[in-house]
């Protein structure tokens, strides 16, 4: 008797210790309910070139027609309002969006369907989940870069995946000074106007292109393909001949 009311009390003290233990997941939750975040934010690099001969009309009607539409998944799905940048060059674009999963698939598949005419070789530099605080923290801004000839082909000794990373580290110097210098009133016109000023905190054209050209790089449709594609998983044992007759199923 003495041994079985040990054992029962033993058992309450696991139960007890079980039902206050945290997972990972009840640890983010908290932290959203925390933030008065509606959902979890993710973030994504992106750039592509741009089909030849838009001028700055088109330019501005392309990032009209971004806007909207990210304005338009928001208010469909009540999540978390995107928030981000779109650099328009020359002949290039960079992308920062930050949002929740479900903005962001439906932005990448508006590349791959609706705008892969104006945006092309759209290439994915860097996907990052559940992001504690966003880079740019007054919504989303698309800039035109004022035009100028590109310079010599950028070359650098540096991998690929480090070239990104001194993308977004500019794009991180970038983000703090528009948090802090940017006011929120007329923020488009206001950012247009910080980068012809702040020319060291913008990544070149050069850089850009020379990331958008190379191929071992995810492109948006290879990327939604990835995503949406159902995960086909083959067995080690479905590959062996004949095939194993396990006389005793429950073993």
């Amino acid at each position: 008797k003495q041994w079985y009311q040990r054992r029962v009390r033993g058992m309450s003290q696991i139960d007890a210790y079980e039902s206050t233990r945290l997972s990972l997941l009840d640890v983010a939750m908290d932290k959203m309910r925390i933030g008065n975040k509606k959902g979890m934010i993710h973030r994504i690099f992106l750039c592509s070139k741009l089909t030849s001969g838009l001028d700055k009309k088109d330019k501005k009607a392309l990032g009209s027609i971004i806007d909207k539409f990210l304005k338009h998944c928001q208010n469909q799905l009540s999540q978390e309002p995107p928030s981000g940048i779109m650099l328009i060059y020359n002949q290039h674009a960079l992308f920062c969006l930050e949002s929740s999963q479900e903005i962001i698939m439906l932005f990448m598949q508006e590349i791959v369907t609706n705008l892969c005419t104006q945006l092309l070789e759209c290439k994915v530099l860097s996907f990052t989940e559940n992001v504690p605080t966003r880079l740019f923290q007054h919504g989303w801004a698309d800039v035109t870069m004022p035009v100028r000839p590109l310079e010599q082909k950028h070359e650098t000794s540096d991998s690929i995946s480090q070239v990104i990373i001194n993308l977004i580290k500019q794009t991180v110097s970038l983000s703090e000074y528009v948090n802090h210098n940017v006011p929120k009133v007329n923020y488009r016109a206001r950012c247009e106007t910080m980068v012809t000023s702040q020319t060291q905190l913008i990544t070149s054209e050069e850089i850009v292109e020379y990331i958008a050209n190379d191929r071992s790089l995810f492109g948006t449709s290879e990327y939604v393909d990835k995503y949406t594609k159902p995960l086909d998983v083959v067995l080690d044992q479905e590959l062996i001949w004949p095939l194993e007759v396990r006389l005793f199923p429950y073993m």
